[in-house]
């Protein structure tokens, strides 16, 4: 007979024991079924109970519960609703009960005798597409599983990112502290090699030792306070809050100023006369601006324009604040700048870029602050603006 993919539940609801016995060898024809026998409505929920049924057989009258009072509970149940209902009867072939039959959910009305072949197409019928149906399922919940198991790979792809993009921030947090503790370590060596000269010429006093051990005091206060600022404007702050965005803005640029004038970059800034307050996590929104400022300053290196500047300017459009961070270090290459912020992707030379800077920066800004990270070419180089 039928050849079916899955091994099928049949359940055969009748109170007389020779219908079910006739029936059970009927069925037998039909490969990979199992029969289960019910005589009466209550001993057809208690299989239902404890097993999953693929299509059901039922008698229409039989005493207690006849056969339409037990497919209306059925199909008010969540777990049996969708087990396709064939009644078989021999005594209620009226259009009436034909009607109620498939009133109450049925997929079929046989009146007995029933022809066996007909009988077994349609139960066939119905459990090849019960097959495709366990098919598709299957099929589902594998593209469900896959589907999860990309997601689960690609978070984890994003935080290895977020990873290394914190540990190239880092690096690029060790060369800014290195350049600003450049000058004061200086000093200090300085001040001991006078100590030991004022000691040879006979000109070292306890003043002249005091004065030489408070300015190298107040310069080691000072590298302490580096340390400080770059632990503050670094760091991941947790907190969504208000915060002063001009005032941010002039700490941070002024936090990293001294480090561009070394490489003999002017800043200019521009800033307006009213504070502008907006909600979001301070610490990473500096920690953007600090990674465009670096990318101007990479740029400006690279090409080596004749007045090395980058402007920054600070501004309400509207409902929206405005940072405008623009450089003369020659643009962004047309073949690439719809590139740029993709992860992993870095247009630097000889691998001094991770390729994730401008990537967690943007998602930042839209996702975590709902904003906008824009960038366009502009006369003799290239201007990122933030809009909050």
């Amino acid at each position: 007979m039928a050849q079916l993919k899955f091994i099928h539940k049949i359940l055969c609801v009748d109170d007389n024991e020779n219908n079910l016995f006739s029936l059970e060898v009927l069925l037998s024809e039909i490969n990979n079924c199992r029969v289960l026998k019910a005589q009466s409505g209550h001993a057809a929920l208690d299989i239902l109970i404890a097993v999953d049924i693929d299509i059901i057989l039922l008698d229409v009258q039989m005493p207690e519960m006849d056969g339409f009072e037990l497919a209306e509970l059925l199909k008010s149940n969540k777990r049996t609703k969708d087990i396709p209902i064939i009644f078989l009867t021999a005594v209620f072939k009226s259009d009436e009960f034909i009607k109620k039959g498939y009133r109450t959910g049925a997929v079929d009305y046989l009146t007995k005798p029933v022809n066996d072949d007909q009988l077994l197409n349609k139960i066939s019928l119905y459990l090849k597409l019960c097959d495709r149906e366990k098919e598709l399922r299957d099929l589902n919940n594998s593209l469900i599983e896959r589907v999860q198991e990309e997601l689960r790979l690609n978070r984890q792809k994003d935080f290895m990112m977020i990873q290394q993009s914190r540990l190239a921030s880092m690096g690029e947090l060790i060369m800014q502290i290195a350049h600003h503790w450049r000058q004061p370590i200086n000093i200090i060596g300085l001040l001991i090699q006078d100590l030991l000269d004022a000691y040879d010429s006979g000109e070292l006093t306890r003043e002249y030792l005091a004065v030489n051990i408070e300015k190298s005091m107040r310069t080691l206060t000072e590298m302490s306070d580096t340390i400080d600022e770059f632990r503050r404007y670094t760091k991941s702050s947790l907190t969504n809050e208000p915060f002063d965005l001009r005032e941010i803005v002039e700490k941070t640029v002024a936090l990293i100023e001294p480090i561009f004038k070394y490489d003999g970059i002017s800043i200019e800034s521009e800033y307006p006369a009213e504070n502008i307050i907006i909600s979001g996590f301070v610490g990473q929104y500096s920690q953007v601006l600090i990674n465009l400022l670096n990318n101007a300053k990479d740029a400006i290196i690279e090409h080596k324009p004749e007045n090395p500047l980058i402007r920054v300017q600070l501004y309400k459009d509207g409902e929206n604040s405005v940072l405008s961070v623009a450089d003369n270090g020659g643009g962004i290459a047309p073949g690439i700048i719809e590139r740029i912020c993709e992860p992993y992707f870095t247009s630097k030379e000889g691998s001094n870029g991770t390729g994730l800077g401008l990537f967690v920066a943007k998602n930042f800004i839209e996702k975590n602050m709902h904003g906008k990270l824009l960038y366009q070419n502009i006369e003799g180089g290239a201007e990122f603006k933030i809009v909050i």
